[in-house]
């Protein structure tokens, strides 16, 4: 495998000689180039995630209906202009700039995955001097940065713009940030194996680097939710459960308006205050709410209540406005929501046991209040649920309180039955074991017939 230089059009390209593998049917490919070359044509763009730009988009539609059509409808020209990678490490960088520069045996064996935006498929071309004159040339007259991928007496070729940014990098940046601190004699001398992953679009791509770093390296959760989320052509549940948190965190009356740490992390550069009130990862409120849509807790004692609108798309916005509704109702009943640094309610174990007491008294609601009928939920306002969940004021959720700041899955059970045993609603019942007995035999047995028989006549 070699790399060679050549000229089209007055334009330079790299011309990779590509070793081709074959993987379930789909291809990638293998090229050698030496880090110098490499290190002029690749880009690393991080993720990112501006809430003051995307409450400005949101409120420019006029519900939330609207702008969750939007966010599902998104063309693909947006979505593969979006950027998947991670903020460097300037740490870890530092110490592999060390190594290269320092160590006799320097290796780097494993690969950089790579991707590249082409042209064409497979065809039986090549480029030189008088490639003005290809058809495809001429498509690709106007992208700076688009390249040609052919096949030439069965060997695999791909020609790339030497120029900044043509090659983006799925895994491998932190390599490629240490050899830019090195010596240019190290660069011109090291050898850098690269996996081509071309022909797909970004969706394909965002899912290898989820698997690459998710599966295989400690990653920040909530930008791999993020990414799986904003690169996804199909509505999946990880998608549906990413727009809903968008959604909720970026609407300005909302009760997590603000409070979401999209990407999973706390910005940079913007005022105490707002920090303050970042009290939720992306990532545990989408865990959290997974059940609420999930097949898999069919027939448990907290079955997916919001399961039959999430399989008709066309009442999504009902499960956003009911989980917007509800802690609106706790927002008002506990004071305590806007004050993060003080209090639990509004974290990761405090929402989460709200969710699981939500799960829990949605089937008593659906027979009583609903009458069985699944298109009355919108019928239920935040003063419906001020009125299931009068009780919650006498909880206590203050920080130095019974819970602590942080807590284990206990600690969020124990919540989750403080609440459940203050609830005027459901009797305040003190004996939880008979109260559960009580709902599977007087609501969930009539829940679950009335969702199988949902499921069943939107299949058909």
């Amino acid at each position: 495998m070699k790399v060679e230089k050549i000229t089209a059009n007055n334009e330079q390209y790299l011309k990779f000689e590509l070793e081709e593998f074959k993987q379930k049917s789909n291809s990638f490919y293998l090229a050698k180039v030496k880090a110098n070359d490499f290190l002029k044509i690749f880009t690393v763009r991080p993720a990112e995630y501006d809430l003051q730009k995307h409450t400005a988009l949101a409120s420019s539609f006029p519900d939330e209906k609207t702008y969750y059509d939007h966010l599902i409808t998104e063309d693909k020209k947006r979505i593969n202009e979006k950027d998947f990678q991670r903020e460097p490490d300037a740490t870890r960088i530092s110490k592999i700039q060390k190594f290269i520069s320092e160590e006799e045996y320097a290796f780097f064996p494993n690969t950089i995955i790579s991707n590249c935006e082409l042209i064409n498929d497979l065809e039986n071309f090549s480029l030189d001097e008088n490639s003005n004159e290809n058809e495809f040339f001429n498509k690709a007259n106007k992208p700076a940065t688009i390249c040609f991928l052919s096949r030439v007496d069965d060997k695999c070729f791909l020609y790339v713009p030497n120029k900044p940014n043509t090659i983006l990098v799925i895994d491998g940046q932190h390599r490629l940030e240490g050899l830019q601190k090195a010596t240019l004699d190290i660069q011109k001398n090291y050898d850098l194996i690269i996996a081509f992953i071309i022909g797909f679009d970004r969706s394909v791509i965002a899912k290898q680097f989820y698997t690459i770093n998710y599966e295989q390296k400690s990653v920040n959760k909530s930008l791999l939710y993020q990414l799986t989320g904003e690169f996804s052509h199909d509505l999946d549940e990880l998608t549906f459960l990413h727009n809903t948190v968008k959604l909720l965190n970026e609407f300005t009356d909302s009760p997590f308006y603000g409070r979401v740490k999209m990407l999973g992390k706390t910005p940079k550069n913007v005022p105490q205050d707002i920090k303050d009130k970042l009290s939720i990862s992306q990532a545990f409120l989408i865990d959290s709410s997974m059940r609420l849509i999930s097949p898999n807790a069919i027939g448990t004692p907290m079955p997916p209540i919001f399961l039959r609108y999430y399989k008709n798309k066309s009442e999504h916005i009902n499960i956003i406005k009911t989980i917007a509704r509800f802690f609106d109702a706790v927002k008002k009943i506990q004071p305590d929501w806007n004050s993060p640094k003080e209090s639990i309610i509004s974290k990761g174990m405090g929402v989460t046991a709200l969710l699981r007491v939500l799960n829990i008294i949605f089937p008593i609601i659906f027979v009583n209040e609903m009458h069985e009928k699944w298109e009355n939920v919108d019928l239920l306002k935040v003063p419906d649920f001020q009125r299931f969940l009068k009780g919650l004021e006498s909880v206590n959720f203050r920080s130095d309180g019974p819970y602590g700041k942080t807590g284990s899955g206990g600690s969020i059970s124990k919540i989750k039955n403080d609440i459940l045993s203050k609830l005027e609603y459901i009797g305040k019942p003190q004996d939880l074991d008979e109260f559960e007995t009580n709902v599977r035999l007087s609501y969930l047995n009539t829940f679950n017939s009335s969702l199988a028989n949902a499921l069943k006549q939107i299949k058909e």
